[in-house]
């Protein structure tokens, strides 16, 4: 996960201009002007010719609701989707997009973010002007498939609708070949683009040219082919183009391109084959009605969910608004259509009025429904806390092992909550170290940074990035508190999983140096004094006959070497376990053998214990006895104290009490843990204990170690108070 985070960075840092062409300083500025001057000409078109196209289309409405029309009906249908809802969402969604270049302060904008914002508002004009009589949907005629036969004889005026939809086909069009970096891939696909542009302006410039009647008559197959190639372009670009980092932002915006292509592409073949009837019409305008309303959706997707060119929180309460009015206009409709069609009169009072009242009853419950749902797709699950822990808790049991359960939990956080970059950092000797990660870090922003708790104990940071320009809020901020509990016991988990973990290598490299040890010392000490004294044993019954007296002198100088070799194994051997432990147990050991072996020095030794000791395991018996006699050391080495008192001792919470106290100097100021300190703590840490060293209030040292008791001595104890008749 690491590797990915890195790789990740590292493929932003070097393709920083995955979003094209960037404009700044004056190049910037002659674009804005451009996309203004553009957008004006289809506003005024759209304004001048509102009234008119609405008010004839509300008549024909009114005239088609009769049995034999049935088809008219639902046609009008699927015209007011189109030239209702669709422009409501394009130019929505188009006008964020420009005000959010206007946004950004000395930045350079991304030149595809402007043409996409041009594109959704002309076509959204477009799509509302749909109605006028003379190019409409309704007259039977798609600016998309057909020409007026009047074109040739059209006054400039009459002319200017067909102009401007053909403008915004060209513009969906180059959307739909250089969508998302502005690039035409592969190039050569700029070839076949330019070809089709040509022809499709040849019959607005040129009425009168005789390729004009054939580029009419082939506008259907011409228009299935390139939106076809405009497929494939998209597709090879998005799989085997564009970088992962990319893909993740663009899925969503991809997707709704290619079903809205898809669709149209759809409707020529269609259209070609089976011809334009009102069946077909209404069977293939129908869905393609949805597909233009799918596209704006999915480039809000796309701004809200994966940051498509680090949208601003405010695309949230456009999308809310945007699906409301879609939602109330679709239903004022369902219910005036439905009605008015079942009651065969369209100027019918009550059905307008039935019509608001549903409205006002629907409207609070709508806003309600689509507010969550969207915030579900903006902040992730936050709302819903229940659904986030068993989430987390689903994806922490399908860890394998205990270092994925961390990269589980960033992960779930990050995913669930939206946040772009979510890090578990945890605290080792050498410093904290980022322990999982997942995201990719907006180095803008800074961190917000959340303490983890085990134990009242902090054991590792929390690290989240907020979204893009908006900070967490306090609901976000309070769901990671309580978050940051449970994910302090699981890194606490995780960490003595790997003190465990690391604990059993370090036994098991104990083990093979102390079998190394063996060997060596065997090997090079035991066998060759042993292979010596065979050679002198046979030497000494060579001369037994002859030299008696050599034979004698060399028997002795054997019988020495045989001393001196035992007295190699009892190293060995006391090196491996002290043998006054076999034969006395712990209190004798240290009462007969390691007191008065440092009580030569004129220190005083006390020792204090109970009579007797449950069984300690071996380890234990070890540790503890090699504790007192390293902390004996100290105390007759560098104490300078006159007297020392060893105090052993069982607690309530079965542990081995033992503390070494003395009336001497005390620590140093400038104290640096020795080799046989840190001797110490190592053998009481190995078995699950502590060991502390410190200067006492009233003086002297004070060593304090615990050593916690196995299962087994436990059951011994237990036997040994139940049973105190057993000898």
């Amino acid at each position: 996960m690491m590797k990915d985070v890195a790789l990740a960075s590292i493929e932003r840092s070097m393709s920083p201009d995955w979003d094209g062409v960037q404009l700044r300083g004056r190049w910037l500025l002659l674009a804005r002007l451009l996309w203004i001057m553009v957008v004006l000409v289809f506003l005024s078109y759209f304004l001048f010719f509102l009234v008119t196209t609405f008010s004839s289309h509300w008549v024909q409405v009114r005239a088609a609701f009769d049995v034999e029309n049935f088809w008219n009906i639902l046609r009008f249908t699927d015209d007011l989707i189109v030239a209702v809802l669709c422009p409501l969402l394009w130019c929505a969604i188009g006008t964020f997009l420009f005000w959010q270049t206007w946004n950004k302060e000395k930045q350079p904008v991304a030149l595809i973010v402007l043409f996409v914002s041009l594109t959704l508002i002309t076509t959204g004009l477009a799509l509302a002007s749909a109605l006028d009589p003379k190019i409409g949907i309704s007259s039977g005629l798609d600016p998309e498939l057909s020409l007026p036969p009047s074109l040739a004889t059209a006054i400039p005026l009459e002319s200017i609708p067909i102009r401007l939809h053909l403008l915004s086909n060209a513009f969906l069009l180059l959307l739909l070949f250089l969508f998302p970096d502005g690039r035409f891939v592969p190039r050569w696909m700029l070839m076949p683009v330019c070809i089709f542009l040509i022809l499709s302006v040849c019959p607005i410039l040129f009425p009168a040219w005789s390729l004009t009647s054939w580029i009419i008559q082939h506008r259907l197959p011409l228009e299935a082919l390139i939106t076809a190639l405009g497929l494939i372009s998209q597709f090879y670009k998005y799989r085997w183009v564009s970088p992962p980092s990319q893909r993740r932002r663009v899925r969503w915006a991809v997707l709704g391109l290619l079903v809205l292509a898809g669709g149209d592409l759809i409707q020529h073949v269609i259209f070609a084959v089976l011809g334009m009837t009102p069946l077909t019409i209404f069977l293939v305008r129908t869905p393609f009605a949805f597909a233009l309303l799918f596209f704006p959706l999915a480039i809000s997707v796309a701004l809200l969910r994966d940051r498509l060119w680090e949208s601003t929180p405010l695309i949230r309460h456009i999308l809310v608004a945007g699906l409301l009015i879609a939602c109330l206009v679709v239903v004022y409709m369902l219910i005036v259509g439905g009605l008015a069609w079942l009651l065969q009169d369209a100027s019918y009072p009550l059905i307008a009025l039935l019509a608001t009242v549903v409205i006002a009853l629907l409207f609070h419950a709508m806003f309600g429904r689509l507010d969550r749902g969207v915030n579900r797709l903006y902040y992730g699950e936050r709302d819903d806390p229940y659904v986030f822990f068993s989430r987390l808790g689903r994806h922490i049991q399908a860890a394998f092992v205990p270092q994925d359960v961390l990269l589980r939990i960033v992960e779930t956080i990050a995913q669930a909550l939206k946040l772009p970059f979510v890090a578990i950092a945890i605290a080792n000797g050498q410093g904290p170290y980022i322990a999982a990660a997942y995201g990719t870090q907006d180095e803008q922003h800074p961190l917000v940074r959340i303490p983890l708790l085990a134990h009242h104990e902090q054991v590792g940071t929390l690290l989240c990035s907020p979204r893009q320009e908006e900070a967490l809020t306090d609901q976000d901020m309070h769901l990671l508190q309580d978050l940051a509990l449970h994910i302090g016991a699981a890194v606490k988990a995780v960490q003595l999983s790997s003190e465990l973990q690391r604990s059993r290598e370090k036994l098991i490299l104990a083990r093979e140096e102390e079998r190394r040890r063996l060997r060596r010392d065997l090997h090079d000490g035991l066998g060759p004094t042993l292979a010596s004294l065979s050679q002198r044993i046979d030497a000494a019954g060579s001369l037994v006959t002859q030299q008696p007296e050599e034979a004698v002198a060399l028997l002795q100088t054997i019988k020495a070497q045989m001393r001196s070799t035992i007295s190699d194994l009892r190293r060995l051997v006391y090196a491996l376990r002290p043998p006054v432990l076999d034969e006395f147990g712990l209190i004798s050991a240290i009462r007969d053998h390691t007191i008065p072996s440092q009580q030569s020095s004129g220190v005083q030794i006390s020792l204090s214990a109970p009579e007797e000791l449950p069984p300690l395991s071996a380890a234990t018996e070890v540790a503890a006895f090699r504790i007192v006699e390293e902390a004996l050391t100290n105390v007759v080495h560098h104490a300078q104290a006159q007297q020392c008192q060893i105090c052993l001792a069982l607690t309530g919470t079965d542990e081995l009490v033992i503390t070494i106290t003395d009336n001497g100097k005390g620590l140093p100021q400038t104290y640096r843990a020795s080799v046989g300190m840190h001797s110490m703590r190592e053998r009481a840490e190995e078995l699950g204990g502590k060991c502390s060293v410190q200067t006492r209030p009233t003086g002297g040292t004070l060593v304090s170690v615990s050593l916690p008791l196995a299962k087994e001595e436990l059951v011994v104890k237990e036997e040994q108070v139940w049973n105190p008749s057993v000898s």
